[in-house]
């Protein structure tokens, strides 16, 4: 697999400046992508995805300050803990939506295709397992605290924010613009 696989949808371009300097810029030359669905349809999918960083982000805060037998307990803790990398990535991706404009590059597409939907897959992954944690808790009998209910309730906004946010980044589809 090549280093750098966008490198032929570039070009280099040399020029003089006005003080007779050699000025060397980079020129998209490949192929331009837009969005295949309606503009309504990828607006509200935009607002939807930016409103699940928000309840995912809210709800991991939510779910670490109180103290709980969840965040004690190691294989419900790290699993939880490493949810925050995809939902770094997946409001990274999402705030990417709003700075880029159609019709975009190709890097740009290729990432909304494939990076960006894997982001709120583990995202949903991480919450459920720390959610399936918590029930292992419960059938052992380990005494739980009121915080464990603080960190059921995060966890679970934050499957249900990864479950809906896997779904619009498939109302995201890009195309070729011909």
């Amino acid at each position: 697999m090549s280093r750098n696989r966008y490198i032929g949808d570039y070009r280099i371009v040399e020029s003089l400046d006005g003080r007779g300097r050699i000025r060397t810029d980079v020129e998209y030359i490949g192929a331009a992508y837009d969005y295949a669905g309606s503009p309504q349809d990828v607006h509200s999918a935009k607002m939807t995805l930016a409103l699940c960083c928000i309840l995912g982000w809210t709800a991991f805060f939510i779910a670490l300050f109180p103290v709980s037998t969840a965040m004690h307990t190691l294989y419900v803790s790290l699993t939880f803990g490493f949810s925050a990398l995809p939902l770094a990535l997946t409001t990274g991706n999402t705030l990417s939506l709003f700075r880029t404009k159609a019709p975009f590059e190709h890097r740009h597409a290729d990432r909304l295709q494939n990076r960006a939907p894997a982001g709120t897959f583990f995202l949903t992954l991480f919450c459920a397992l720390s959610l399936v944690g918590e029930g292992v808790n419960l059938i052992r009998g380990v005494h739980l605290l009121p915080g464990d209910l603080l960190f059921s309730l995060g966890a679970g906004i934050g499957f249900l924010c990864g479950a809906v946010g896997y779904r619009q980044w498939k109302r995201l589809c890009c195309s070729r613009v011909e």
